[in-house]
């Protein structure tokens, strides 16, 4: 299937002083591509401008306009605090529900209900020894995102924990939890 499209510019006024101006009209026809034997349209013609005026921005992808603004939003790097402070202060919380010094309901601000419950069913399933946090290293991979891993133990054992923070409402949130015990 063939189809021509005519392209109308705006009309032109070609006298500024004539009480009626006189309009002039150049159509460009522009040929749509051609179905495929498949009944698929092949890709549009598609023009990108070279002198920068309606470039589009560049912004972060997991940042985007929200769809329920009671929803937790995302927050960008910029508009969070320090993510090395932030993680210290997360990892220790959780060594710290893990040896059962704090109650796990404690951290339901600073981790996803997902998270929560999985730190809930470790700390019932196991009886550990008393844990102390001996590194902590914090990357962040993207805008508004930081993988954190830590090691952890007793002098003569160790193990490892691992968390993904997100930005969500102006502070980090863990979004995913693991444990190497």
């Amino acid at each position: 299937m063939n189809a021509l499209i005519y392209a109308w510019p705006a009309p032109k006024a070609t006298s500024a002083d004539s009480a009626a101006p006189v309009i002039e009209h150049e159509a460009t026809v522009t040929a749509l591509p051609i179905r495929t034997t498949h009944g698929l349209q092949e890709a549009l013609p598609f023009e990108w401008p070279t002198d920068g005026t309606s470039a589009l921005k560049p912004h972060s992808p997991r940042v985007s306009d929200p769809t329920n603004i009671f929803d937790p939003q995302p927050t960008a790097r910029k508009d969070l605090p320090s993510a090395q402070q932030w993680a210290m202060r997360l990892v220790h919380a959780v060594v710290e529900v893990v040896n059962g010094v704090r109650p796990a309901s404690q951290l339901t601000r600073w981790l996803t209900p997902e998270v929560l419950a999985q730190v809930q069913r470790q700390v019932a399933h196991q009886a550990m020894p008393r844990l102390n946090v001996r590194s902590i290293h914090v990357h962040e991979t993207d805008d508004g995102v930081a993988e954190v891993s830590s090691v952890f133990g007793t002098p003569n054992r160790s193990f490892a924990l691992a968390l993904r923070l997100e930005g969500f409402d102006g502070r980090w949130k863990a979004t995913t939890l693991i444990f190497g015990l």
